[in-house]
């Protein structure tokens, strides 16, 4: 397919996400990191703006705040959900709070409307980021469409080399202006880095993982963190998207099967994300929560598959996450919960030699 005939494809992007959620305009950008930190800036927020984030959450969306030039300020998660609560984000509000930052962390969008209150409560702008919810929802209404903004990232929830988006009903014209100041060409390296990462998303799971592992040992994979040089989404990245966009709903529908029947089958010391009865999340993660670090350091090493999450929660240290692949079939759940069972076996051993050695 020609260059020429890919011209539409980013338009018509904008036109079906912005109908998917039902908001008036769609910008895109080259990540949802991007979009957020232009987003910032067409705000002009000044240094002693605050900005309320969650204290778990991936270094790109602090350091976008950062760059924009504002005061982040962490505060942290429900331990059942892993989202913001309207109690932990009451007690930080203060007369510099301009902005909360609602993150759907693996998709679930539990507390939404609670933060949502407080925003309105206080006037402060609602920021959502459902890189991993386009498709949840709460009470029927769709994650992204109760705050004032919303970040989208084309490669969490679809196979892609990059692309991000921001959607709102509010106008747009400050938001492209910078980011058509901002025309600098790609880093050829971004591509395989978000190529790879996205392929959680298909039967190449394993190969991912594997690559992955094999990058963290020679590169600072922090580094794809960073801003990206340019800001626009490509066409590629358009039609990349636009392909997989009427399979979002469906993949929902296999992740689910594959959450309910993870829950049911864990060992009963072992707990998974809470999502309310009133929100239908998108289940992009599969997470574990241990009794302690030691567990789930043991269950990491006993399946290659498991990650460790994000850094900096008081969470972080008993929790393992893996992307939830909509080609799972009930076969890799059990798996996946051998092994976890495996690992507290290890560990009642371990415990149990060390008991007989002190004695």
């Amino acid at each position: 397919m020609t260059v020429k005939g890919m011209e539409k494809y980013k338009k018509r992007l904008e036109q079906e996400l912005s109908t998917y959620l039902g908001v008036k305009n769609t910008v895109l950008f080259s990540s949802c990191r991007n979009a957020l930190y232009t987003l910032l800036l067409s705000l002009k927020l000044k240094q002693k703006d605050e900005v309320i984030i969650q204290s778990f959450i991936c270094d790109s969306l602090p350091m976008a705040i950062e760059k924009a030039g504002a005061t982040m300020i962490k505060v942290e998660v429900d331990p059942h959900t892993f989202n913001l609560s309207e109690e932990s984000v009451e007690k930080k509000i203060n007369k510099n709070t301009k902005v909360i930052i609602f993150v759907h962390t693996y998709g679930n969008p539990t507390g939404i409307m609670e933060i949502k209150a407080l925003c309105e409560k206080n006037k402060l702008i609602l920021i959502e980021d459902i890189a991993h919810a386009l498709g949840a929802s709460f009470n029927g209404k769709l994650a992204g469409t109760f705050g004032d903004y919303t970040v989208y990232s084309l490669t969490k929830q679809m196979v892609n080399i990059g692309g991000g988006a921001l959607l709102t009903n509010n106008d747009v014209s400050k938001i492209k202006f910078i980011r058509d100041g901002n025309r600098q060409k790609p880093a050829l390296a971004d591509y395989p880095k978000r190529l790879v990462a996205s392929l959680y998303e298909t039967k190449a799971f394993f190969l991912s993982k594997l690559l992955i592992d094999f990058a963290k040992k020679k590169v600072d994979l922090k580094l794809a963190n960073t801003l990206s040089p340019h800001f626009y989404c490509t066409e590629l990245e358009a039609f990349l998207a636009l392909r997989q966009l009427p399979k979002i709903k469906d993949k929902i529908t296999k992740r689910k099967d594959n959450y309910l029947q993870l829950k049911n089958t864990l060992p009963e010391n072992l707990i998974i994300q809470n999502i309310n009865e009133e929100a239908y999340s998108s289940y992009n993660y599969l997470s574990i929560i241990f009794p302690n670090e030691e567990l789930r350091d043991l269950a990491v090493k006993k399946h290659f598959l498991f990650l460790p999450p994000w850094a900096g929660s008081k969470i972080s240290g008993r929790i393992l996450f893996i992307p939830n692949n909509p080609n799972f079939n009930k076969k890799k759940i059990d798996f996946l919960v051998r092994a976890c069972s495996k690992s507290q076996g290890l560990y009642a051993e371990t415990k149990g030699n060390k008991l007989n050695n002190w004695k």
